[in-house]
């Protein structure tokens, strides 16, 4: 039997306090999945992809009367729907991929919203090349469907004539019934910055319905306020005259609008972000229902709660999330540069204990959704391999890397990230996998301080254990030798001399046959280089052959001048050699005719939804795309798991516990270590627990458990003896009766 699509349906629910729950889909082949960890929670939907920087919008997706959830993820173009359950006082929603083949192609933002009154919202969606936006009525019946009816751009009367509307992909303009009469306004940035422009929509006052987009700009300066031209510093009262008149000097950054009554007073007031900062400013309109006046700004909304701070420029979505009547509030970045936003915890949600009238926000998480996903950062990198050797597959996940911090420099914005490796252990069987979660710094590469940790493994000096390759932002490649079980060590930070350029991807394979190991790399270029493993008395070494293997190059000048190829060979059931290459553009390239070809061409072919049992004919899994495939469960078959910007992993072919482990991060509020790194013995010192005792355990960065201790948590110091214990890096964990604290430790 054949799936529909590649992912497990999964349900998302809490009542405040979040519990998850799994659901099977009806498109999938049934296969029982119950992912456990440690303290029973489960993934609610691993293999979704990851989010990054996202906007929102409450459709009814199945058309039975309920608003359903649109997650569309600016990172890749990615669309994401959600069931909901429509339960009072419950978030329940369920993650339903079949309905995103209803929508159409959607680029940097989208705005759900119903102009024609039919009480099913249409999309306002941006238009590529036209800095303008385009828009699809909702035409749905028994089935979600819309029809495309304004492109290439929306247009408004102004300076005698009809022009473009301009929205480019930095901005995300309002569309709300400003005047009250019906039909939708729209609220954005003058073009070059500075005043908000209202542009009314004439159909009402025209034609007596709302079914038409016709609009005029009625005002330069709605609300009567202005943008600092250098930063995001806003002026109260300032259309002293015609901004129009100006020249070359005011320049537009990018801003996000939420344009709804936040007072309480019947009047719109207004939530701008700017492009390059992490906060919301809610502008109080003191004006009247004909003229809005904004008299007031308070710069850290929502300031009865915990203020949003996410780099960079939060866009908002008004939706009822729990299903009590009143809209609650999530935020997520919008800024068009994927290297300066939060990712990990990108999602914030802000319950509205108030009324839609006087809301009361109030943040209860900030990975809402994310938190049932496998997501590593930004850019995820799988790799499957047997780590620990105990003949079952395991799952490796490089990434670019996750959001620490950001500053300024010379008035730029500019965000760090940490690149690291993800280790999930397979603890299943070698027919039933499933991958928990064991350590987020695997080899503790992390302490590197580099960028797009690529990992690849081989017993490269074959000494019968397997050792580690990765590539990295500079192109180089870095050698890690595994001493003994789960100790890495670095052997050569430059292995080979091998540079490919930037942003290198390597991939250990023996595509000749010939029994040693030969190594592929992928790089910014798109293209491939190959070097041909040759065996030496201290292990494998590698001779440069070519910088354009097959005449691969996954590059799409339509979308860049860069390819980011990751290669990953693999034997399919029919025991031919193929290779797939994951791209920046998203597509993953699927290649045979290798054996006996190394010195000519692949051949690209169209074949991975035969060879995974999908009807998925395309496989774009967003930007920066990479793929890995293997017979994980042992039934003849092969399964596929994609990553993407996003950072997060979508399945194909099968269906894969995945168990989420310990998050493994220090936290020195609850106790601290020292000496660290130790030799002989370590100080553990406890404060600010509710436990009577604690259990102490000391695990090896494969999850192995080597030591472990109970002790009473009113004894503040307890020195514990190292002697029996191999150097290496290892994690201490403490567990009372409701936590689990983690850090690390070196011992030498």
């Amino acid at each position: 039997m054949s799936k529909y699509y590649p992912l497990k349906i999964h349900s998302l629910s809490f009542n405040l306090v979040i519990f998850f729950s799994l659901l099977l889909s009806q498109n999938l082949v049934s296969q029982e999945a119950v992912i456990k960890g440690l303290d029973n929670s489960e993934l609610a939907f691993p293999w979704a992809g990851g989010l990054d920087a996202c906007q929102f919008g409450d459709i009814d997706l199945n058309q039975d009367g309920t608003n359903d959830l649109m997650v569309f993820d600016r990172r890749g173009n990615r669309l994401l729907c959600f069931i909901n359950k429509g339960i009072p006082n419950r978030i329940d929603y369920t993650y339903a991929p079949e309905f995103e083949k209803h929508f159409p192609e959607i680029e940097d933002w989208i705005i759900l919203a119903d102009y024609n009154n039919d009480n099913k919202v249409d999309i306002f969606t941006y238009s590529p090349g036209y800095a303008g936006m385009k828009v699809f009525k909702n035409v749905s019946s028994n089935e979600l469907a819309f029809e495309s009816v304004v492109y290439p751009y929306l247009t408004s009367f102004q300076g005698g004539g009809y022009v473009n509307i301009l929205a480019t992909n930095a901005d995300y303009p309002a569309i709300v019934d400003v005047d009250k009469d019906g039909d939708l306004d729209i609220v954005t940035f003058w073009a070059l910055g500075g005043f908000i422009e209202l542009h009314n929509n004439q159909s009402m006052e025209k034609y007596g319905h709302a079914d038409s987009l016709n609009f005029t700009k009625t005002d330069f300066c709605w609300g009567k306020v202005a943008e600092n031209e250098e930063n995001n510093e806003l002026f109260l009262d300032t259309c002293l005259f015609d901004k129009t008149t100006l020249k070359g000097k005011a320049r537009h950054r990018g801003a996000t609008f939420q344009v709804r009554d936040f007072t309480g007073d019947g009047l719109l007031d207004c939530v701008l972000a700017d492009v390059d900062y992490p906060n919301l400013v809610l502008l109080q309109n003191g004006g009247s229902s004909e003229e809005a006046i904004f008299t007031r700004q308070d710069t850290s909304f929502p300031s009865g709660n915990i203020p949003v701070r996410l780099f960079s420029m939060p866009v908002t979505a008004m939706i009822d999330v729990n299903n009590d009547g009143n809209d609650d509030m999530l935020v997520s970045p919008f800024d068009p540069n994927p290297l300066v936003t939060e990712n990990t915890s990108s999602v914030w949600l802000y319950l509205n204990n108030g009324t839609n009238q006087n809301p009361d926000f109030q943040l209860v998480t900030k990975n809402f959704l994310q938190s049932g996903m496998i997501d590593v950062g930004s850019v995820s990198l799988p790799v499957l391999i047997d780590v620990n050797a105990d003949q079952l597959t395991d799952l490796l996940i490089g990434n670019l890397g996750k959001y620490s911090s950001s500053y300024y420099a010379g008035g730029t914005l500019v965000s760090l990230y940490i690149s690291q490796l993800s280790y999930y252990q397979n603890i299943g069987t070698s027919e039933k996998p499933s991958f928990k979660l064991v350590s987020e710094d695997f080899g503790g590469l992390s302490s590197l301080g580099l960028k797009g940790l690529s990992p690849t493994m081989a017993d490269i000096n074959l000494d019968g254990k397997i050792d580690l390759i990765v590539g990295c932002e500079d192109g180089n490649l870095m050698y890690f030798e595994q001493l003994t079980n789960g100790i890495w060590e670095i052997k050569d930070n430059h292995i080979s001399l091998i540079d490919v350029g930037n942003w290198s991807a390597p991939n250990l394979f023996d595509v000749d046959f010939d029994g040693i190991i030969d190594l592929t790399v992928g790089s910014e270029s798109g293209k491939l280089t190959y070097y041909k493993g040759f065996l030496f008395s201290d292990g494998i070494h590698f001779e440069f052959v070519t910088d354009h293997f097959g005449n691969v190059d996954v590059t799409d000048f339509n979308v860049s001048y860069t390819g980011y190829s990751v290669p990953w060979f693999f034997i399919t059931p029919e025991k031919d050699l193929n290779l797939v290459v994951g791209s920046e553009k998203g597509k993953i390239f699927h290649f045979d005719q290798i054996t006996g070809n190394l010195e000519g061409s692949f051949r690209e072919i169209a074949m991975l939804d035969k060879l995974l049992d999908t009807l998925l004919p395309v496989f774009d899994m967003g930007a920066r795309s990479s793929a890995c495939l293997a017979d994980i469960d042992n039934n003849g078959s092969l399964e596929m798991i994609c990553g993407n910007y996003s950072g997060g992993l979508q399945l194909f072919n099968n269906s894969i516990e995945v168990v989420p482990g310990i998050e493994y991060i220090t936290d020195n509020r609850y106790f601290t270590i020292s000496p660290n790194p130790a030799k002989e013995f370590f100080n553990l010192q406890l404060k600010n627990l509710s436990s009577v005792t604690v259990n102490i355990s000391l695990h090896s960065v494969n999850g192995q458990l080597v030591f472990e201790k109970t002790i009473s948590a009113f004894e503040s110091e307890n020195r514990i003896q190292l002697e029996s214990i191999k150097a290496g890096l290892y994690w201490v964990k403490v567990t009372g009766n409701d936590f689990v604290k983690i850090s690390k430790l070196i011992i030498r």
